[in-house]
């Protein structure tokens, strides 16, 4: 039997084995071809688990596995060019997936629209998943990312969360992401503004379990490396990132002097864990809007 849809999965030091294990539990997963990019992890008990779980896998299983850390968007783009059916599921490693019926749940959403298009399914916080350590990300995604699909498809392209995402095989052809987004953020709202110009995007409450939320210092590092990624997006889409309120931020903040202090001021706040939550995202969002604004001086 062919397979029905393709599963693709990149992971860079993440464990994707209790996806794995949970793909093999989903309902008709003897039809479900996964397909999973190692990012330049090189940890080989990883490997050896991964290898485990994808024997046992159901369906057809395949791994690759790429000699350098080169990104999410490339480790994507190895997989998408290897896939042989007609619907495509993105995952990142870190989702969780509670419900047998979650991939049905998609394939019956894109049958239901008749066309080649492409379906987004949100994802949520659990509470369990949240430590004092990772309370901030937590916050942060809760208020700016998990939204119902009446919010998100009022804007559908800038809420293509690559993490979680069911598309057809002609949209892909067309739109492998784009290479030189590099380190974290932005690559697949670039993506998602790019198929919206000519594919239809429909959002569902669908939602995948992000497992995966990050200690407070590692997301705020990871915000201080999206700088590149945010100035290629501005190039790329200047109106659209006018709209968006982090760009909006970030330009008012880019006419204030001493930001290299402010940046540090924002930071600490950010990562102080006595003050309320609330104050915390604020800062949060404060300190990313402080290294954008940089880009606003070239």
């Amino acid at each position: 039997m062919s397979a029905s849809v393709d599963v693709c999965i990149p992971f860079f030091k993440d464990d994707p084995v209790p996806l794995v294990m949970e793909l093999a539990c989903q309902n008709g997963a003897d039809r479900y071809r996964l397909l999973l990019c190692d990012d330049g992890s090189d940890l080989p008990d990883l490997s050896r688990r991964l290898a485990k779980a994808l024997a046992e896998h159901p369906g057809p299983a395949t791994l690759f596995t790429l000699p350098a850390n080169s990104g999410r968007a490339q480790a994507r783009n190895v997989m998408l060019q290897e896939i042989r059916s007609d619907w495509v599921l993105m995952l990142d490693a870190d989702m969780s997936l509670d419900r047998p019926d979650f991939i049905e749940t998609y394939r019956a959403a894109a049958q239901r629209h008749g066309d080649a298009c492409c379906v987004v399914g949100g994802f949520r916080i659990d509470a369990s998943d949240i430590t004092p350590a990772n309370r901030l990300h937590a916050a942060q995604s809760v208020k700016s990312e998990c939204k119902p699909a009446r919010h998100r498809a009022r804007d559908p392209g800038r809420y293509v969360y690559s993490s979680s995402v069911f598309v057809h095989r002609t949209i892909v052809e067309r739109h492998l992401f784009d290479p030189q987004f590099q380190a974290w953020g932005w690559e697949d709202v670039e993506w998602g503004w790019r198929i919206v110009r000519d594919s239809p995007v429909h959002h569902i409450d669908n939602p995948a379990r992000h497992r995966g939320l990050e200690p407070d210092a590692v997301l705020i590092t990871k915000y201080a490396e999206s700088v590149e990624n945010f100035r290629r997006i501005r190039r790329l889409y200047p109106d659209n990132v006018r709209r968006m309120p982090i760009a909006r931020v970030s330009y008012l903040l880019s006419f204030l002097p001493f930001q290299q202090v402010l940046g540090r001021g924002f930071k600490r706040l950010a990562l102080f864990a006595g003050l309320p939550i609330a104050v915390r995202l604020y800062a949060l969002k404060f300190y990313r809007a402080s290294k954008y604004a940089w880009v606003y001086h070239e």
